[in-house]
């Protein structure tokens, strides 16, 4: 998958959290109405902004968006070894369709198209916004004049009075409809030509006091972001709706601050440089990129029923305010953890040959116990890089302990785990390494084999527990689900799936793969049980990831023949385990 569809894949997910949090941010306004101050009707906007910009959301134990999971009831097994020579695969606990959890599903035709379309779309719009930016502003800065001493004066003043601590670049020109501003790094205040002609002496103050307390409020750099981030969803318009309210409402919340800032009551004044505004050019406004008094689609009469109910804002709203944007980032801004899965539970619906072999009555009962448990005990997730066999099997004690839910007895949860060291022990002989092994939702005697694959040891059960020793001192291992049956289940799935049309050109033998997963589980249509549909390929030793495929077409091939071709052309070959196929030098 390239980085395009990558990204458009994060997309459609921002989007889809994005729209839900618009929709719960206008619910909360309509349900509050005027109780809520406008400074924090505007605020509630900033988890969707959030959500629309961060690439990973962080987990929390509750959350708005749950976690999703690949399936079900995932069984991910993957191992990279560093030999050369393939390793045997122990069983797993089914044969469901598995997949490696570092690795995405081919991408398809129609995710191409989709996302070359999104990003010509996005292009589009972005480019339309820049180019009318800097058309305005040639426009702008062709007639542009500087302010005489009598209005620099008055800027100057107001600018202190908004909070600002230096008075921002002011421009005067004629192509300037309303006052405004904009800019990049350094702000820059835009007036009409004659400003301030027409308006009272309180009434371009407070004009002026309303540009200003954008820049204070941080506006402008919060505008540029929605620009780029309205472009990048363009094909959302709930968006679009979102943003228009989000504007309106950043507007009512600098109208609110201008009208905070006097101790006198200046509703009457504001509502009035207002109405005067827009009766000197009622249908124009600058494009994306500007902040102003007015912009495309003021709800002037809104604006100025608001002004004139404006009161001072009470302690107890701003309290919920607050209250209720610390609720939506923690539940918007945040998708729920994964527990860890509980151990699959065998039942009369799960074919025998898939379910862990029962313990044999005539043997000792403690052993018995100890089996049921290696096979029972499901290891959500296994890590190991460079690891010694101390710290491996230490790790397996603790995990142990803490998944053995069917034991009652607290006491005796897990199992004993002891190494037998050989003796004597050589004294140049160096401690077993296990030098990288991945799985996920193993049993626990799955993941004793894997651990002693690698390090050339075996293991023994009793009734004290689990031993492990030289190899060649091992005699017994744990009872597991039968292999005869779940080969022969794989074989009949690699004749049985047909699999339409193949058509790769330098394609690696991952995406390849990825391929065959994605198909198999569509295609396997004698499986009913949802979870086990498909075949679990693994890719065994790293150097194998780097050979492609330089060109292969095929129609209506069964998934034999496929991984013939496939091996054929890569110098690759295949194996049929009790619970995967290998793929292998």
């Amino acid at each position: 998958m390239n980085i395009i569809e990558t990204v458009f894949e994060w997309l459609l997910a921002a989007t889809l959290r994005a729209s839900v949090l618009a929709v719960a941010v206008l619910g909360i306004q309509l349900a509050l109405r005027h109780r809520l101050p406008a400074a924090w009707r505007h605020a509630l906007w900033l988890p969707m902004l959030a959500v629309l910009i961060l690439p990973v959301l962080p987990e929390a134990p509750f959350a708005l968006f749950p976690q999703q999971a690949a399936s079900p009831a995932p069984v991910v097994a993957e191992m990279l070894v560093e030999t050369a020579a393939p390793v045997a695969i122990a069983p797993l606990e089914s044969t469901e369709s598995i997949l490696p959890a570092s690795r995405a599903p081919a991408t398809t035709p129609t995710l191409d198209f989709l996302a070359i379309l999104w990003l010509a779309g996005a292009g589009g719009v972005l480019a339309a916004g820049l180019i009318g930016y800097h058309r305005n502003m040639r426009r702008i800065r062709a007639s542009a004049t500087a302010p005489d001493r009598i209005l620099q004066a008055s800027i100057s003043e107001a600018a202190h009075e908004a909070g600002l601590t230096r008075t921002p670049r002011t421009l005067v020109s004629s192509a300037v409809v309303s006052p405004a501003v904009t800019g990049f790094v350094r702000p820059m205040l835009l007036l009409p030509a004659g400003f301030p002609a027409g308006f009272n002496a309180i009434e371009a103050r407070l004009i002026l006091l309303h540009e200003f307390s954008h820049l204070k409020r941080l506006d402008l750099p919060l505008n540029w972001l929605m620009c780029i981030l309205q472009a990048m969803h363009w094909f959302n318009p709930l968006l679009w709706f979102a943003f228009a309210r989000m504007r309106a409402d950043r507007e009512v919340a600098c109208d609110a601050r201008v009208l905070s800032i006097d101790a006198t009551d200046r509703r009457a004044e504001y509502g009035g440089a207002l109405l005067k505004l827009q009766c000197v050019n009622p249908s124009q406004a600058l494009s994306l990129g500007f902040v102003g008094i007015f912009e495309r689609g003021s709800e002037i009469k809104a604006r100025i029923r608001k002004i004139s109910a404006h009161r001072p804002e009470r302690a107890a709203w701003r309290l919920a305010g607050a209250s209720i944007l610390a609720l939506l980032m923690v539940f918007g801004v945040t998708k729920g953890q994964e527990a860890d899965k509980e151990p699959v539970q065998a039942d009369d619906s799960i074919p025998a040959a898939d379910q862990p072999a029962p313990a044999n009555p005539a043997e000792d009962p403690g052993k018995a116990a100890i089996t049921e448990k290696l096979n029972s005990i499901i290891l959500p997730s296994l890590d190991f890089e460079d690891v010694s066999i101390e710290d491996a099997v230490d790790f397996l004690r603790i995990r142990a302990a803490e998944l053995d839910v069917k034991e009652p007895d607290a006491k005796k949860r897990g199992m004993n785990i002891v190494i037998l060291q050989q003796n004597p022990a050589p004294a140049e002989a160096a401690a077993p390494l296990i030098r990288e092994l991945r799985l996920r939702n193993v049993p626990l005697g799955t993941a004793l084999k894997y651990i002693c694959e690698q390090t050339n040891l075996g293991y023994r059960v009793d009734a004290t527990g689990v031993t492990l020793m030289p190899a060649k001192d091992a005699n017994e291992e744990p009872a597991l689900p039968a292999e005869d049956a779940r080969i022969a289940l794989i074989r009949d799935k690699l004749a049985s799936i047909i699999i339409p049309s193949l058509d790769f050109e330098d394609t690696s033998i991952e995406e390849a793969v990825d391929f065959l997963r994605m198909r198999a589980m569509e295609l396997d249509a004698k499986e009913p049980d949802a979870r086990k549909k498909g075949l679990n390929f693994v890719i065994m030793n790293p150097q194998a990831a780097a050979f492609h495929i330089k060109e292969l077409k095929l129609k209506n091939a069964t998934l034999e023949t496929v991984l013939k071709a496939i091996c054929e052309q890569t110098k690759l070959r295949y194996t049929v385990g009790d619970s995967a196929i290998v793929i292998s030098p």
